[in-house]
């Protein structure tokens, strides 16, 4: 290389240099990362740990009108568990966690595997139809089974009039208004389980089905012996949700079709949390409840991390 070109090339690069040298030269202080997130950490501080600890503090207090409030100690945890209805609403919870199970994590499956199956031509409109109560209001849909479950005017009562026959008061009466919510909660999520479904299946290779097709394996064999296998990070996913969300979804079917009742046969952690604030006004009820469902979640989560190490993601 002569003289002439290297002094060119060393003129260009200096030029470079120049230009860029705030690109690649300038090092940020330290500081500037926590500066980007504190908004951030602002609005998580105001709007989520905040109420977090305030809730925690107001479990140990007893709110006296017109005063300040006094420590109680453990008395409003002591009072949440020896209430009648707070015993009926961690029962009822069991009962809508432990039904979902089936009803919202198992049943979408063959539902899935059926129209992934059919191909996406002709599921098309199965799934536009399952899908279709997801996109609704939840007091919309509650509204909509009310009508359906009139005893007296409602659409199943005229379809059975023809026959002679009477629809039973199914939202008023204790034993089966609780079914009739889980019913209608699973209405509403069934179709968007399903779509999660399809995403996972979405993935899976059909050259193991055609070939297990050929040794005449059925359509049973391939779903309980090959698709449920390579859907476990789905289904896991899916079970983490349905059992967190379970007893969080049913709280507007609860409170626009039965208020909780009849005789507290329908309510469960949530609604209660709501009638100790909104309804009894005993902030430390409602708060020893709330700090109690936290920590009940917060274990499930715990298990959730654990189980999770066993699930195949390959």
């Amino acid at each position: 290389m002569t003289a002439e070109a290297s002094a060119v090339r060393d003129q260009l690069g200096g030029r470079a240099n120049g230009a860029s040298g705030l690109r690649f030269g300038f090092v940020a202080p330290p500081w500037r990362p926590y500066a980007y997130l504190t908004p951030l950490i602002i609005l998580l501080g105001l709007f989520t740990y905040w109420p977090l600890i305030q809730t925690f503090y107001l479990s140990f207090m007893r709110l006296n009108p017109g005063g300040a409030p006094s420590f109680v100690g453990w008395a409003n945890y002591a009072g949440v568990f020896d209430n009648s209805q707070f015993q009926d609403a961690a029962r009822n919870s069991l009962i809508y966690i432990l039904a979902s199970i089936p009803l919202k994590v198992l049943l979408p499956i063959p539902i899935a595997f059926f129209l992934w199956s059919i191909g996406p031509r002709l599921s098309a409109f199965h799934k536009t139809v399952l899908f279709i109560p997801t996109l609704l209001s939840f007091v919309v849909v509650a509204i909509l089974w009310i009508w359906m479950l009139n005893p007296v005017a409602g659409f199943a009562q005229t379809l059975l009039t023809p026959f002679g026959l009477q629809l039973p008061p199914l939202i008023s009466n204790s034993v089966t208004a609780i079914y009739v919510v889980l019913g209608v909660s699973t209405w509403k999520i069934l179709g968007f389980n399903v779509l999660l479904y399809l995403a996972g299946l979405a993935s899976i290779n059909r050259d193991p089905i055609e070939a297990m097709r050929i040794d005449g394996a059925g359509d049973g064999v391939i779903l309980r012996h090959l698709i449920v296998p390579l859907l476990s990070p789905t289904i896991f996913f899916v079970l983490i949700s349905t059992i967190v969300f379970a007893v969080q979804q049913v709280f507007t079917p609860i409170d626009v079709m039965t208020q909780g009742g009849p005789a507290n046969a329908t309510t469960n952690l949530f609604y209660i949390v709501y009638q100790y604030t909104f309804e009894s006004f005993n902030i430390g009820f409602a708060s020893a409840a709330v700090t109690l469902l936290f920590f009940a979640i917060g274990g499930l989560l715990l298990v959730k991390s654990v189980v999770e190490r066993h699930v195949h993601y390959g």
